[in-house]
């Protein structure tokens, strides 16, 4: 039996349930939209889900709108929106500083099937404005099955009115579960904050009640009294070991102290666990330029992100974080698969309304559609529009990267090959490979590791009656590793973690 290319790791005999979707996401691009007179579907996506989960459900970008109107937004499973953590609110300072980040999130429990999601903005409560606003943005819905071996998602609401934040890092929720095997947590906190003027809030993801400068948190404030509130987003990667682990959301208001030091602050503390041996994966880079960055000129580079993924799927990039500008600049921000600036969903703004009013909190998020092999995003920012500041911003953000490998979930396996087997698993110094079902057949076994380069292979007859085999793999280093076995009838992955 010839070989061939390892990376054909994907070919497998499906049922129709194995195009069922771990990811969907729709780009929303719509400019000069009536928000008036009820609420308005900006955006909506679909999502099949073979089996039982939650799906982690997220809207955010940037909105342009009118002084005098406060937009609402909203992630939602309806083509509406709630009061208070079911919602975010911005305001435009006047018709220069127009513009606003935003991010909601929201998570759901689902059945299996087609579940359909939306994004959502009115005119609400305020609406001395024109009522038009333009947005850019994105909503994505993630789907996280209740199974042993797979990343799960939990979710925590957020409703904490006039709370006093000042002098001390404040939880406003924390969220514990239990990791069955060590592997990686994504924790996320996000919402709306109504606060004072002259106060200046810091808030973060957390897996401790305190959090640090740069990318550890991220930072917002008020304009005035009458414009007292905005979204943020903030959100880390965490190494864990299996146990109970608890993430807090936390904010305090610091450096600046000049108004009452109350907040009221509505959103969500989302975690989400990847187990070191399941194929979908999560990575964390943080993106620091304390001494700032000249934004004029070409575009800037300043992080990057690579993952390397065995077979073809999604990725979900989220670069979220604090934008620190110069008064007189409007300076974009945005992450991208190449180093060039893509469409207006591709980037948000960053436009200070005054020498101390300097910073916003943003999150963008892309989804790529990714073929075996290494990719690598880049963190951005330049001026292009408004030159009268100094031309420097300083950053302190997080560029996350989520794969989901496509058939990954509703796969049904050929008769013949799901009998395979192997142990011990994890491994330290061998491994047994049992494949009872094809003693008189023709396959191909390789093992493969997480960047899909093969360490091992072996090329099985029809006439080779053995069912079994042993591997040695003292010397191989740990981490996670995949056993393909090629077969006529089919292609089937066996997960192999090495210790």
């Amino acid at each position: 039996m010839q070989k061939r290319c390892l990376f054909l790791l994907g070919m497998v005999v499906f049922t129709t349930a194995l195009f069922a979707q771990k990811v969907a996401n729709v780009a929303i691009d719509k400019t000069n939209l009536s928000l008036r007179g009820g609420p308005v579907v900006v955006g909506q996506t679909t999502i099949s889900t073979p089996g039982a989960g939650k799906v982690v459900l997220r809207f955010d970008g940037l909105c342009l709108s009118s002084p005098g109107d406060r937009i609402v937004l909203a992630a939602s499973k309806t083509a509406n929106w709630g009061i208070n953590d079911d919602c975010v609110e911005l305001e435009s300072a006047n018709d220069d500083v127009n513009s606003n980040t935003f991010s909601h999130t929201r998570v759901y429990d689902v059945a299996a099937g087609d579940h359909t999601f939306y994004a959502v903005a009115e005119n609400f409560y305020e609406t001395d404005g024109s009522g038009i606003a333009s947005l850019y943005g994105h909503l994505t819905a993630e789907w996280y099955p209740e199974e042993a071996g797979k990343p799960f998602a939990r979710h925590i609401g957020i409703f904490s009115e006039n709370i006093p934040v000042e002098g001390a890092p404040v939880p406003f929720n924390v969220l514990t579960f239990n990791a069955p095997e060590s592997g990686k947590v994504l924790v996320r906190f996000d919402g709306k904050c109504v606060s004072s003027f002259g106060d200046l809030m810091y808030f973060a993801a957390s897996n401790n009640i305190a959090w640090t400068n740069y990318e550890g948190s991220t930072s917002n404030e008020v304009i005035d009294n009458d414009l007292n509130r905005f979204s943020f987003s903030h959100a880390r990667v965490y190494d864990v070991q299996p146990g109970n682990h608890s993430f807090y959301a936390v904010a305090e208001n610091f450096f600046e102290t000049y108004g009452n030091g109350f907040a009221s602050i509505y959103g969500s503390l989302t975690a989400v666990f990847y187990p070191n041996s399941a194929a979908a994966k999560v990575s964390n880079t943080p993106v620091s330029t304390p001494f700032g960055v000249n934004t004029e000129g070409p575009i800037v580079t300043m992080a990057q992100a690579n993952m390397n993924v065995p077979v073809s799927g999604k990725i979900v990039a989220n670069f979220l974080g604090t934008g620190i500008g110069s008064f007189g600049d409007k300076v974009r921000i945005g992450l991208s698969g190449t180093q060039t600036w893509e469409p207006q969903d591709g980037s948000i703004l960053l436009e200070p309304y005054s020498s101390d009013l300097n910073r916003t909190s943003f999150s963008q998020t892309r989804v790529y559609s990714v073929a075996p092999g290494n990719h690598t995003y880049f963190a951005q920012i330049q001026n292009v529009d408004e030159f009268e500041g100094s031309g420097l911003a300083v950053v302190y953000a997080n560029l996350n990267l989520e794969y989901f490998p496509d058939g990954s979930v509703g796969q049904v396996e050929p008769a013949v090959l799901q009998s395979i087997k192997l142990y011990p698993n994890p491994a330290s110094n061998w491994v047994r490979v049992e494949f009872p079902d094809l003693a008189t057949e023709e396959a191909e076994f390789f093992l493969i590791d997480s960047a899909g380069k093969v360490v091992k292979s072996l090329e099985k007859t029809g006439s080779d009656a053995t069912n079994q085999m042993n591997w040695d793999v003292e010397t191989l280093p740990k981490g996670v590793y995949f056993l393909q076995v090629r077969h006529a009838s089919g292609t089937v992955m066996r997960t192999l973690v090495k210790m």
